[in-house]
């Protein structure tokens, strides 16, 4: 136990200093726990995560634990027993519209983050949000959201065996959670979520 709590505490020290990349801003954000049978990834924060210190923080997190709170979980004990990874865990900065997307260099870099995670929690469930987020879990190149939202999917992912639930990303700019389509498999979709056995053991539903 004394050495599983110190290798968490050397991965939370390691990230929260890392500065690899030179187009990121501010300080890394982490949502992460130091037990968890469940993984959330979400793109990378915004300018109130960073400022916040947590993931999911601003307007993109008040949608998300909306959703969430519609199958009966609430944002502070989801935030308590869900490890809060992301593809990228600083702030890209602006882009025209919206945050600048990762590039394929800083999601490289951060990848051993997640990489430890997944290898020392070893979770049961892994929930993607987003398209870059399900972008590393997916292992077909092309697809649209409406293939993916609501269904379960099972793989091994860094040598574990492991469900994954895919959710769209709650952004306001995100304009398909406004569709017909989307609302009814963001419906889906939850329902899913809901019903897996370790949400039900996790949140007692």
């Amino acid at each position: 136990m004394k050495n599983r709590k110190l290798e968490y505490s050397n991965h939370l020290n390691h990230l929260l200093s890392c500065r690899k990349c030179p187009k990121m801003e501010g300080n890394p954000v982490h949502g992460c726990v130091p037990s968890a049978r469940i993984i959330s990834l979400g793109q990378a924060p915004g300018v109130h995560e960073e400022r916040f210190g947590k993931p999911f923080a601003y307007t993109a997190g008040k949608t998300l634990f909306g959703w969430f709170k519609k199958i009966g979980i609430e944002e502070e004990t989801f935030r308590n027993k869900v490890n809060m990874s992301a593809v990228c865990r600083c702030f890209p900065g602006k882009a025209k519209a919206g945050d600048r997307k990762p590039d394929a260099e800083e999601v490289a870099n951060c990848s051993e983050f997640l990489e430890f995670e997944v290898r020392f929690h070893k979770p049961e469930l892994f929930i993607p949000i987003g398209k870059l987020a399900i972008d590393q879990l997916i292992e077909i190149k092309k697809y649209k959201l409406e293939d993916v939202i609501g269904q379960k999917f099972s793989r091994d992912f860094h040598g574990v065996k492991l469900d994954w639930i895919p959710l769209p990303h709650p952004s306001g700019l995100n304009v398909w959670n406004h569709t017909e389509i989307g609302k009814k498999l963001i419906e889906k979709a939850l329902s899913t979520i809901k019903k897996h056995p370790v949400i039900r053991e996790e949140f007692s539903l």
